[in-house]
């Protein structure tokens, strides 16, 4: 008999990667440099050229949250994917010690669902250690070998291009799903804010197809094949510079992967004291009003931020929020003057 939820998953693998860049050495820093064609993997220039500036492409399915999710995304280069957000709400590691983004000193974090997510307020955004990016996973036909090529890009101009491109040819067959596609690098004026206007090359995608052919083709359903796990973990190379990517020290402890209802290791208030026996001499430092607020509230840092208008312990700081301060407005509204 087959094993329900293994035996009937299909999945493709990932061959590899083309990339829309190359990486510039400069000195002891290094930074992507965009370049007017895709850099294919040598094994396969055979197939589709040096410097190709287009590709012959199929799609392996219809759902292109599969396809070519899109993310806002914040990498370490020992920890993997930090944060992925869709700009309102993320998914985060957290310091169970802190409450605030795992970092190079990091010993235990819990993966926190729920995180504010606004890039012009996030400091990782700011700081260009988040950045959009769009995963793009299709077949090479003429190329030998049975799996998907993985594609990334961080360009605001390729991702709305592609996604307005997939929706037409959706339009006119019903489906965008092996029908025979050019995926290309085209040159496109634009004018960024306070920037001067400046060429760039955007992923385009379209079909050497005439329309009566792609509607003829959208009437034959094509075998369902699930697509494949991407990789979250690896840091996009091509689009994050070594630089940005928040780095750990050499000497910092590995991180472990603790149960998300775990709460640290920290120790607590004794079980007879309530929240008005608390003294500003226990309320040193912001870390421990999340301890008092967990203890008495059972509250997470992040509800505690909530409170605030803030996302984290940083902006908590930044913001010149005294722990005091912090503790006295908590507890007046987890436990009102005249409450019991």
């Amino acid at each position: 008999m087959p094993i329900k939820g293994v035996s009937d998953i299909r999945r493709m693998p990932v061959l590899g990667k083309i990339r829309l860049g190359v990486k510039v050495d400069a000195g002891d820093k290094s930074h992507p440099q965009a370049v007017d064609y895709f850099v294919v993997p040598d094994e396969i220039k055979q197939y589709v050229g040096e410097m190709p500036k287009k590709l012959d492409i199929m799609f392996p399915a219809d759902d292109m949250e599969k396809v070519a999710q899109q993310w806002l995304r914040c990498y370490s280069r020992t920890q993997g994917q930090l944060c992925k957000g869709d700009g309102e709400t993320a998914t985060r590691k957290v310091d169970t010690r802190t409450g605030d983004i795992a970092g190079p000193t990091t010993a235990e974090w819990i993966l926190r669902e729920g995180w504010g997510c606004d890039p012009e307020e996030c400091y990782q955004y700011k700081n260009n250690q988040c950045r959009r990016v769009m995963n793009l996973l299709f077949l090479l036909p003429n190329v030998p070998g049975l799996g998907c090529w993985q594609l990334d890009t961080s360009s605001f101009y390729s991702i709305v291009n592609v996604n307005s491109c997939v929706e037409l040819i959706k339009g006119a067959c019903g489906r965008v799903s092996f029908i025979p596609l050019v995926l290309s690098l085209e040159p496109k004026q634009v004018s960024p804010q306070g920037m001067k206007t400046k060429t760039v090359h955007i992923l385009s995608i379209g079909s050497e197809l005439k329309l009566a052919e792609i509607k003829e083709m959208g009437k034959t359903a094509p075998q369902l094949i699930t697509t494949p796990a991407l990789d979250e973990e690896e840091v996009p190379v091509a689009i994050f510079p070594s630089q940005t990517v928040i780095q750990a020290s050499p000497d910092a402890p590995a991180a472990v992967i603790i149960d998300v209802a775990a709460t640290g290791d920290s120790p607590e208030p004794p079980e007879e004291r309530t929240p008005a026996d608390v003294t500003e001499d226990d309320v040193p430092d912001l870390l421990s009003v999340f301890r008092l607020c967990h203890h008495f509230w059972e509250m997470q840092p992040v509800d505690v931020c909530g409170v605030f208008n803030k996302t984290s312990m940083l902006y908590l700081k930044e913001a010149g929020i005294l722990p005091w301060d912090a503790w006295l407005k908590v507890k007046g509204l987890k436990q009102p003057e005249g409450a019991v």
